[in-house]
């Protein structure tokens, strides 16, 4: 997401999450070895619901370069997204981290798109007055160390 811009509020980012896109390995695209936007043109294509984060970045992204897709599924799941895509039933944009274990298994393929990456942001957002109890502090702390964890783990989970 981004930053909210209020000088009464707080933001620290925790989490960068990288989105790529997938298809089934029977899907054509599959065995190019880059893709362009004109690829991606008329394709069917299987997005989040109107309103979440994913959305957001998927409708961006594609009015940005001015790709036209065909939505076969609006879906709220990101398990029901990769069970469509694994179906054959479109290509998506996902979290890298969503799908890594279904790729790893050769359920998915990742569709080798040029370009900088597509990313979303994570934070921890309060009010700069908030008085933080010593429940909130453990809870930001745990959130810390998980989002730490997070990052090492997925060093090894690097899907280009």
């Amino acid at each position: 997401s981004y930053p909210i811009k209020n000088e009464k509020v707080i933001c620290r980012e925790i989490l960068e999450d990288h989105m790529i896109f997938v298809a089934s390995p029977s899907h054509p695209l599959v065995k190019k070895k880059k893709l362009t936007y004109m690829d991606l043109s008329g394709q069917s294509m299987i997005i989040h619901e109107k309103g979440s984060l994913s959305f957001q970045i998927t409708h961006d992204f594609l009015k940005k370069n001015k790709v036209d897709i065909v939505v076969s599924l609006e879906l709220s799941s990101n398990r029901a997204i990769k069970k469509a895509v694994e179906d054959g039933l479109g290509i998506a944009l996902v979290s890298r981290n969503t799908v890594y274990g279904h790729i790893q298994q050769k359920k998915l393929s990742v569709l080798p798109f040029p370009g900088p990456p597509i990313t979303h942001k994570f934070y921890i957002v309060h009010h700069k007055d908030k008085y933080f109890s010593e429940v909130l502090k453990q809870l930001i702390k745990k959130v810390d160390q998980w989002a730490l964890e997070y990052h090492r783990s997925i060093k090894d989970k690097i899907i280009n």
